[in-house]
């Protein structure tokens, strides 16, 4: 057996997080997927409107990267969409760090910040094809609420609308995730 660098996380954004999400996100899906050049402008306009909320003083959201060697190998944000709502984005765990716990660790993080801010419930939006992250999202307690067959990013797809009502407490079960501020 390797012994492999422990990663880390760590809230951001610091300069460069935003562009290598976007990064992350374009290439992954692109290899993963075949999702064309659109899917990579759509994260890209999520990601400019957090950072211009960020540049006018507001408080758009959390994003929390992953870290092996300095180096990002995952990512997730929450974004505060108003009235209690959050909407999770931009969930990627690199393959390299895959099977280590890290996109449970990630999801922890969120959803422990979700309540300490007093969220009500927390939205996303994601496709069918995305069997691994589904199944995270499951076990966290989030329940499919809409699914809509779309053609988007050169393909046919089933848009998934997932969410979770915090109404109830924390799952005592769940793992708790080792965060550093930054």
């Amino acid at each position: 057996m390797t012994e492999t660098a422990e990663i880390t996380i760590r809230t951001g954004p610091r300069p460069g997080d935003l562009g290598k999400v976007l990064t992350m996100h374009g290439e992954f899906y692109a290899r993963e997927h075949g999702f064309d050049e659109e899917f990579e402008a759509h994260v890209a306009r999520g990601l400019a409107g957090f950072a211009a909320a960020r540049a006018a003083g507001g408080e758009p959201g959390r994003l929390w990267a992953a870290e092996r060697d300095g180096q990002v190998v995952g990512t997730v944000a929450l974004t505060d969409e108003g009235g209690g709502l959050a909407q999770l984005r931009w969930f990627l765990v690199e393959p390299s760090a895959r099977e280590t716990g890290l996109g449970r660790r990630l999801l922890g993080v969120l959803l422990e910040h979700a309540r300490e801010r007093g969220y009500r419930q927390i939205r996303l939006w994601t496709v069918d094809r995305l069997e691994a992250a589904a199944h995270l999202y499951l076990a966290a307690g989030f329940r499919v609420t809409e699914r809509h067959p779309v053609r988007q990013w050169g393909h046919d797809l089933d848009e998934l609308r997932y969410d979770l009502h915090l109404t109830r407490p924390a799952n005592p079960g769940a793992p708790h995730a080792r965060e550093v501020r930054s």
